[in-house]
């Protein structure tokens, strides 16, 4: 039996939801994204390409992964009017995290693969630009596609294949509108990442410039820190968002 598609996803309720909830939520969104997301960063811009790094970074990856399940049954919580103090905010979501932590590991892969794939793609001389572009364009079609599987397995308990086919199924007929709230965030979060970069690395920094920057960073550089901060609020901003988009398209 195919799936039922979703309601009609209301945009601007979604994106006031996001802040509302971002708002509300900010204290263990940002301390536990602290634990899960900034402490492995600063730890392995600090590691180099030493030995461990490789571990640290896998380390780190899955750690954001179960940070985003965290936060998406916690935004559910929320918007089903139970909001979750500091404790049970880690806690119900430790517990719940098994059922969307398979469908994160199987979309964190599918995202490593894009990353590959734009790194093969810098090597295909002048049509670089546009294979590289396919490439973004493709991965943001399947993102819009799929964008709710993480709090709907954590929701309905479905496996992976059953939580993707699901997403599918609910994003249909609104799918421009997902594509929507995903450009809204990116219009929002890219150009202050940039400008965050600059400031740290100057306008137009070259790699080798950026690399000789960053191997000079100590623990106590502040460029370190307000690159990792700025990252944790991107990070519990973005996980918010999978649980807003699905519980507009299933009407809660």
């Amino acid at each position: 039996m195919t799936p039922a598609a979703g309601n009609r996803l209301d945009v601007a309720l979604a994106l006031r939801r996001i802040v509302l909830i971002f708002w509300h939520d900010f204290a263990p969104i940002v301390l536990l994204g602290f634990a899960m997301v900034t402490i492995p960063q600063v730890t392995l811009a600090l590691a180099g390409s030493h030995s461990g790094s490789t571990i640290v970074a896998t380390a780190g990856g899955m750690l954001r992964v179960l940070y985003i399940v965290i936060v998406s049954h916690c935004a559910l919580a929320r918007l089903a009017g139970r909001p979750l103090g500091l404790s049970a905010f880690a806690r119900e979501g430790l517990a719940a995290s098994p059922r969307g932590l398979s469908v994160a590991l199987l979309l964190g892969a599918g995202t490593v693969l894009v990353f590959v794939a734009l790194l093969l793609a810098g090597l295909a001389g002048p049509l670089a630009v546009l294979v590289r572009g396919a490439i973004v364009t493709i991965a943001l079609g399947v993102l819009v596609v799929v964008l709710p599987a993480i709090p709907l397995a954590v929701a309905e308990g479905l496996a992976p294949g059953a939580a993707l086919a699901r997403a599918t199924a609910l994003t249909r007929g609104s799918r421009g509108r997902v594509a929507t709230i995903v450009i809204v965030f990116a219009l929002t979060v890219v150009p202050a990442r940039i400008i965050v970069s600059a400031t740290i690395y100057g306008l137009g920094a070259t790699a080798a410039h950026i690399a000789t920057v960053d191997a000079g960073m100590t623990l106590a550089s502040p460029g370190l820190w307000l690159i990792a901060l700025f990252d944790l609020l991107a990070w519990g901003t973005s996980a918010v968002v999978p649980a807003v988009v699905y519980a507009g398209l299933t009407g809660d």
